[in-house]
């Protein structure tokens, strides 16, 4: 697994340093994550000792860049990344802040508005905020 995140880091032009190493290994285990960098920090800490917030926040943005993690728009203040790289919309459960994929094909979008001049499409992102009902 190890030689595999190296060569993933190498292939996406990033220097396959120490902390680069574990962070990669742990996001990319195979299973898609949503993930904020407090939550890794916190996640990393108790499984092999401190590691700095910032260098958390600096390597998934560098991922980010390179292409290995996309940024989640349109959560407040939260900073998420998501390990899914293909087309899919998020449940976010507003009770406790989780992320679940919606599978691709199961929203349609009939039109959108008109683009201020000079400006392209980038992307349409849908968080479909959903609760409990037994907090209601």
């Amino acid at each position: 697994m190890q030689h595999d995140v190296i060569e993933l880091l190498r292939e996406k032009g990033l220097r396959p340093t120490r902390q680069r190493i574990l962070i990669a290994s742990l996001i990319f285990s195979g299973k898609h994550r949503h993930i904020s960098p407090e939550a890794l920090a916190d996640e990393i800490e108790s499984q092999y000792g401190h590691i700095a917030l910032g260098t958390v926040y600096n390597t998934l943005r560098q991922f980010s860049d390179a292409g290995l993690l996309t940024q989640l728009a349109g959560l407040g203040d939260r900073l998420v990344y998501d390990t899914n790289l293909s087309f899919h919309h998020h449940f976010l459960d507003v009770d406790t802040g989780e992320l679940t994929d919606v599978p691709a094909g199961q929203i349609a979008i009939s039109g959108l508005p008109h683009l201020p001049d000079g400006f392209l499409l980038d992307a349409v992102d849908v968080t479909i905020r959903i609760k409990n009902q037994s907090n209601s």
